[in-house]
């Protein structure tokens, strides 16, 4: 009876501890995160998109809402990514010479960064992200462990969240100051963390590799899209890539610039970024 009533009892500090911290205002997390490596976006609203876009699907500059969530302080590295190939005994994939080490994975497709999503999820004993079987990848909005951002997560980031300052480059008027871009970057990628981060933290969200986003792509979506947490149409062909490339000019590297390929492509300009919902 005696262990009984102290496993009762320690249930009940348990759940009176947790009353009171929401009670004051503190929210009570069920898994830690890294913060060397994350870093936590605090939820607002912003106008996605631009007026004078350099592409139609661009436009129109809308309000949108996003709840707060984690990413990645930097593009996911082949130091992760190569951790990930071993741990699951697949192919490591070509840095097309540009180094591995602490460079950001390159030649990852859609379908290799959702894998990798569920594969950290798996080794921090968090519910995955991702339902992956033949008949494609479902988001499952439950589920706490890694995943893709989607496109309004990343552009808030990228615009430096509730902290930004409306430039149009990440953190910058300056391309030169953020990014890494055509006339910078002479021809290759770059590690992480070199140049000036923006408002939050982040390193590279505008220049050096495109990222993919959870997105389905639509030239039309931002005619039609929800003000509160979009995460793009329900179907298609193409998905979302952000942030431009090594290789592009300053028009192509905005915090609004969008991109879109078939979730099976890979080149050496395309890695990604990882997120997590904050709860």
């Amino acid at each position: 009876m005696k262990k009984y009533f102290v496993s009762a009892s320690l249930v009940l500090l348990f759940v009176f501890f947790t009353h009171a911290q929401k009670s004051k205002g503190v929210v009570v997390q069920s898994a830690p995160i890294d913060t060397t490596k994350f870093v936590l976006v605090e939820g607002g609203t912003f106008k996605m998109g631009s007026n004078e876009p350099v592409e139609a699907c661009e436009s129109p500059a809308h309000d949108v809402t996003v709840k707060s969530f984690y990413i990645g302080r930097t593009e996911v590295t082949f130091d992760d990514y190569d951790r990930y190939c071993n741990a699951t005994k697949r192919d490591t994939v070509t840095a097309r010479g540009f180094g591995r080490g602490n460079q950001p994975a390159i030649t990852i497709s859609w379908n290799d960064a959702v894998a990798y999503c569920n594969w950290l999820s798996g080794e921090f004993k968090l519910s995955k992200c991702y339902r992956i079987d033949s008949t494609g990848v479902k988001y499952l909005d439950t589920a706490k462990g890694f995943r893709l951002p989607t496109e309004a997560e990343w552009e808030f980031a990228a615009r430096g969240g509730n902290k930004g300052k409306g430039t149009q480059y990440a953190g910058s008027t300056d391309l030169n100051e953020t990014s890494w871009y055509r006339i910078n970057s002479n021809g290759e990628t770059k590690a992480g963390a070199q140049l000036k981060p923006n408002e939050l933290g982040l390193y590279d969200m505008t220049g050096n590799v495109w990222e993919w986003v959870w997105d389905f792509y639509s030239d039309s979506y931002y005619k039609v899209s929800p003000s509160h947490n979009p995460k793009g149409p329900d179907t298609g062909a193409y998905r979302v890539m952000r942030g431009g490339a090594f290789y592009n000019y300053a028009n192509y590297t905005r915090v609004y610039t969008r991109q879109n390929s078939y979730p099976s492509f890979m080149q050496n300009s395309v890695g990604f970024r990882v997120a997590r919902t904050y709860y």
